[in-house]
């Protein structure tokens, strides 16, 4: 019994019955109308409340936080689909301004050559394989098109049909070193032909080969196709003399010219499916 009295045990019982006492003896000095047991579990739980209040407080604002989020993350899924219709939209504008525009291009062509029959087409597919440029359009002769129609964008040339099937054609375009085209400067009247080489192909130029040594051919000329040969129709548009310059290997002169077109961009064409020939009395008028 003795050792019981020296025990841990023992003194945590008396240091419990001494607060008891005193929260008895403070009840009744204060009068108070709690029971000091209830004093007493309150001073011994007071820590726990405050620390289950405090963890009931973070557990809302944590699950208002997490509903926020969810509700923002809504938000910009919405906001992501919408962009993604208007970025839609916007393709689908600009498309449709570039088919305006070929087809206003088109019809001043039209109005002033009646004798020309054309095929609207659209470019397909682009042969990246092909350093010079081919690209495949999605019309074939199932529409009236043949091998070596010319193709054109406006009154511009583009290039000539190479390959034909039943709904689609191959274009082979003015930057391939294997199409010569009859041409003429507009201001000297100087007559040529245009072709290029690799590297003004690289360069998206051709040239007007030829040239006179002491020709009149300067920068800043026109040059149209002639008509010479019956393939392209005459006056159609190849682009502008930029240089003059000569051949080192002889005596020849030829001038660099900056497509009318890009041909490497354009999406809308026209094929030429039939055309009016002229004569050579025609063509030297």
């Amino acid at each position: 019994m003795k050792n019981f009295f020296k025990s841990v045990k023992a003194k945590v019982m008396l240091c419990i019955l001494s607060a008891l006492l005193l929260g008895v003896l403070f009840a009744c000095v204060t009068d108070s109308a709690v029971s000091p047991f209830t004093s007493a579990a309150g001073v011994v739980y007071a820590p726990f409340q405050k620390m289950a209040t405090y963890i009931a407080e973070k557990t809302a604002d944590w699950k208002s936080s997490f509903a926020s989020a969810s509700v923002y993350k809504d938000e910009i899924a919405e906001l992501e689909s919408e962009a993604l219709v208007y970025k839609e939209q916007l393709v689908d504008y600009e498309r449709t301004k570039q088919k305006l525009n070929a087809y206003e291009e088109f019809l001043q062509v039209r109005e002033a050559n009646p004798d020309y029959q054309f095929c609207a087409a659209t470019v397909v597919t682009r042969n990246t394989a092909d350093v010079y440029d081919s690209f495949t359009l999605d019309k074939g002769s199932a529409h009236g098109i043949s091998v070596n129609d010319p193709v054109i964008y406006g009154n511009n040339i583009v290039g000539l049909v190479k390959e034909v099937g039943l709904t689609t054609c191959v274009v082979k375009t003015i930057l391939d070193p294997t199409l010569n085209i009859s041409v003429y400067e507009i201001k000297s009247r100087e007559n040529g032909y245009s072709n290029t080489t690799a590297a003004l192909s690289y360069d998206g130029q051709c040239r007007m080969s030829g040239l006179s040594e002491n020709t009149a051919v300067a920068p800043g000329g026109i040059v149209c196709t002639s008509g010479l040969g019956g393939i392209f129709p005459r006056d159609l548009t190849v682009g502008t003399i930029t240089a003059v310059k000569s051949e080192q290997t002889d005596l020849s002169v030829y001038g660099i010219i900056e497509p009318a077109v890009d041909v490497r961009s354009v999406n809308d064409v026209f094929v030429i499916t039939a055309f009016a020939k002229m004569t050579e009395e025609e063509m030297t008028e």
